[in-house]
């Protein structure tokens, strides 16, 4: 195996491994940026600002949920190959691991955004 191949390999397992928490991280940042600067401008009601939390939080749970679902196609997607035999196991273990820690976390990030006011605190 050539060291580009062997590379891009290595990053596609690094990046594999830690998909839930990027999820997580893309959810807090549409959460926490888009509501802040939706609250700072002021134009936009507090229902559609929940709505808008909900619905980002759905959409990258969604995208975690399948990530855990089909790891196989999701690492495949990203190496441009099927992970080795041996590494398989450990490789999905840990990715749904992380995957479920980080689903728990945009729960409660989402519940969070249902029960407190949407722009209550920024003013």
């Amino acid at each position: 195996m050539s060291d580009i191949a062997s590379a891009r390999r290595m990053m596609a397992a690094f990046i594999f491994i830690v998909y839930g928490p990027i999820c997580w991280a893309s959810q807090l940042l549409m959460i926490y940026g888009g509501q802040s600067a939706l609250c700072a401008f002021g134009t936009v009601s507090q229902p559609a600002i929940t709505i808008y939390v909900v619905v980002a939080s759905i959409v990258t749970a969604a995208l975690a949920a399948a990530g855990m679902i089909w790891p196989g196609g999701l690492y495949r997607l990203m190496a441009g190959e099927p992970p080795a035999p041996d590494q398989r196991g450990f490789l999905f273990w840990v990715m749904r691991a992380l995957n479920a820690l980080s689903l728990l976390a945009m729960l409660y990030a989402a519940l969070g955004s249902v029960m407190l006011p949407a722009c209550g605190a920024l003013r």
